[in-house]
C-alpha cells in the first residue's frame, strides 16, 4: 500500500507532467562542459536487517522505516559527447523511529556516471534515452537506549525480566546506496521532462557496541524496484542555469529538487 508520503510524490509528479511532451530541440549540457547543481533530497524507504543471535537469543529479520535529508553538491564534467561524469559532496541525517535513532547532519559523498545512449534530433520529435550510475555513502551516530527484549513464553508477551541487557550506547550505522537508471528525455518551451525505471542498492551495518555482545547487523533495501520522473525548468534563453524538480517511487519515496549551472 502507498503510504500518504507516496501519494503526495505521486500528486507533485502527475502536476509536473500535465500538458508536458517532447517538443523542441534538447538543453540538456548545452555546450556547458562543466556543471554544478546544489541540491536537497528526503526520502523514506524500507530497510531490511538481517537476523542475529544475542546473548545465545534469536532475533529474526526485520523490514523497518528509514528516512532521510540529504544536502548535496553536484558536480559534472562532460569528458566525451555522450558521457558526463560527476562527484557529490555534503552532508546527510537518519532517522529511524522504531529504534529511536536520529543522527544529525554528517559528511556524505559519493560519484557516478550519466551517458546518452540514444539520440532522436529531427524535425518531428527530439528527445534521448540515458543511462546513470549514482554511489552515495555516509555514517551516521547518535546515543540510543539498548534493551532488548526476548519471548521466552513463544506467545508474545515480555515477562518482568526477560530484558537481555539496559544500557545506553552510541549507535553508529553506515550507509552505501547504488542506484542505476533508464531514462527518456524531452522538450516542450522552457520544460525539459524527463522520467524512466531505477533499480536502487542499499549495503550497510549497524553497530552496537554493547558490553554484553559488540553486534555488526547488515542491513539491505528492502525494494530494488522504482519509477522516476522530473523536469528541468531553464531560467533564461542562455540555457545555462535550470531549476530541477524529480520523485522517485517505490523503491523509495522521495522527493529532489535544485538547480543547475553551467560554465
Amino acid at each position: 500500500m502507498m503510504g500518504q508520503k507516496g501519494i503526495w510524490v505521486a500528486g507533485i509528479l502527475a502536476l509536473i507532467f500535465s500538458g508536458v511532451y517532447p517538443g523542441e530541440g534538447i538543453a540538456y549540457n548545452e555546450g556547458s562542459r562543466i556543471h554544478f547543481e546544489a541540491d536537497f533530497e528526503v526520502l523514506e524507504r524500507d530497510i531490511t536487517q538481517e537476523d542475529v543471535q544475542f546473548l545465545g537469543q534469536n532475533f529474526p529479520e526485520e523490514t523497518t522505516s528509514f528516512e532521510s535529508l540529504r544536502l548535496l553538491g553536484k558536480l559534472s564534467v562532460q569528458v566525451i559527447d555522450p558521457l558526463e561524469i560527476y562527484g557529490l559532496f555534503g552532508g546527510s541525517d537518519l532517522e529511524v523511529s522504531d529504534f529511536g535513532f536520529s543522527a544529525d547532519f554528517g559528511a556524505a559523498y559519493g560519484g557516478g556516471a550519466r551517458i546518452i545512449l540514444y539520440r532522436e534530433e529531427s524535425r518531428e520529435m527530439f528527445y534521448h534515452l540515458f543511462a546513470d550510475y549514482r554511489f552515495l555513502t555516509f555514517k551516521a551516530n547518535d546515543t540510543v537506549r539498548f534493551a532488548p527484549q526476548v519471548d521466552l513464553n513463544g506467545n508474545g508477551i515480555i515477562e518482568p525480566g526477560e530484558i537481555l541487557t539496559d544500557e545506553r550506547l552510541k549507535e553508529r550505522i553506515r550507509w552505501a546506496e547504488h542506484v542505476i537508471k533508464f531514462g527518456v528525455m524531452g522538450r516542450q518551451e522552457a520544460f525539459e521532462p524527463y522520467g524512466g525505471i531505477r533499480f536502487s542498492f542499499v549495503r550497510g551495518k549497524d553497530h552496537l557496541p554493547s558490553q554484553a555482545q559488540e553486534l555488526n547487523i547488515k542491513l539491505k533495501q528492502s525494494d530494488i524496484f522504482g519509477l522516476f520522473l522530473g523536469t528541468n525548468y531553464y531560467l533564461s534563453r542562455s540555457e545555462r542555469a535550470a531549476l530541477f524538480i524529480e520523485g522517485s517511487l517505490f523503491d523509495q519515496f522521495s522527493l529532489t529538487g535544485g538547480v543547475r549551472v553551467g560554465f
